[in-house]
């Protein structure tokens, strides 16, 4: 049994580990995670890196970007960008709103509706460019790590 979870962290370790599909690795893992999808995220990154031919792994490990201590984070720039985007007008990055929003997508109450496709909309941009960023940066360095190994 310990052999066999062995080689399964190794495949999943180095499956599909070019620069370029790692770098789509990480870019897919941070935009899944940005976007608000509570819940179901890890099982979208799993599809999506197995339709994809990505590193599974990497792709899971990126998403977590959305984590407790920084959803709201994401979640008040999400919906400060998505209103910016709707209305034209800057709304002001609340974290307090964006607990709030978190609190209030579980029991679907308060102007969550309305709040949801600025955040969804806000938070496509964020993760377009967050997932851009960490792309570059993941390429870069399986790059580097590819030419020292060659030397």
């Amino acid at each position: 049994m310990r052999k066999r979870l062995q080689a399964l962290w190794q495949h999943l370790k180095h499956e599909n580990s070019t620069p370029g599909r790692l770098a789509a690795s990480v870019f897919t893992g941070i935009f899944l995670g940005v976007v608000p999808l509570y819940g179901v995220q890890t099982w979208i990154c799993i599809a999506v890196a197995q339709l994809f031919r990505l590193n599974k792994l990497t792709v899971v490990a990126s998403a977590q970007i959305s984590l407790p201590m920084f959803a709201p984070f994401l979640v008040a720039a999400g919906i400060a960008i998505g209103e910016y985007l709707r209305f034209g007008t800057l709304r002001p990055l609340n974290i307090a709103e964006g607990r709030g929003f978190l609190a209030d997508l579980w029991l679907l109450g308060g102007e969550v509706p309305d709040l949801f496709l600025s955040c969804f909309l806000g938070d496509t941009v964020l993760g377009l460019v967050l997932g851009g960023v960490g792309a570059a940066a993941a390429y870069g360095v399986a790059s580097r790590k590819i030419r020292r190994n060659d030397a």
